[in-house]
């Protein structure tokens, strides 16, 4: 295009570095869940101030659901809640699931994030949206690697249909349970249980 002060020079970069971004995060999920699946990625365990965690996560998150025109809301713990964890894989899950749930919410919808902890029943997180939501038969395969609901060539949402696969596998890993509640046009809900044996006294 000539000089380089055209403008077209910078718009092609951009699209170059966004395509390398997507490019990356599809390799690095192809490269967790293999791990996952051949049992070579064990948990770096840790004290973790968990209220702190999910107000980190989701401040990390902020810049992406304002591009969306999406509220992104937070209601955790104000003390700290201390919980023994991967923290490196516990934040890719909330990631993960904050992510998508800002992915699948048309502009000027809401996303909810919970952090729930309870000494007898243990710790839940939940990530819920105001989105395009599932029927209940899209669940099972949404829950299934490299499947995606839409499979059109021209698919609305781009991905590998590893997100959550990925972040089952990962809850999994710490003896939790994941659920998804969904209804089209309505929303999804997804709760991630952690047992209360990862819970930690409140001095550590």
């Amino acid at each position: 295009f000539g000089a380089l002060g055209d403008a077209r020079y910078q718009e092609y970069a951009q699209y170059i570095h966004q395509s390398g971004c997507h490019l990356l995060a599809i390799i690095t999920d192809i490269l967790d869940f293999s791990k996952i699946e051949s049992g070579q990625s064990p948990l770096a365990e840790e004290h973790l101030d968990l209220s702190t965690l999910v107000r980190e996560t989701v401040a990390a998150l902020h810049l992406e659901a304002e591009q969306a025109k999406i509220a992104l809301a937070l209601d955790v713990p104000l003390a700290p809640r201390y919980i023994n964890a991967d923290g490196t894989k516990l934040k890719q899950i909330l990631m993960n699931l904050i992510s998508n749930a800002i992915k699948f919410t048309p502009a000027g919808g809401r996303v909810m994030v919970r952090c729930i902890v309870d000494t007898k029943f243990g710790v839940t997180l939940q990530v819920s949206d105001t989105g395009i939501g599932m029927a209940p038969e899209e669940i099972p395969i949404a829950l299934e690697p490299f499947r995606q609901l839409d499979a059109s060539l021209n698919r609305r949402y781009s991905g590998t249909g590893l997100g959550l696969p990925l972040t089952k596998r990962l809850v999994e890993l710490h003896g939790g349970s994941f659920t998804i509640d969904s209804e089209p046009g309505q929303g999804t809900m997804v709760s991630v249980f952690f047992p209360a044996e990862r819970l930690l006294p409140e001095h550590l």
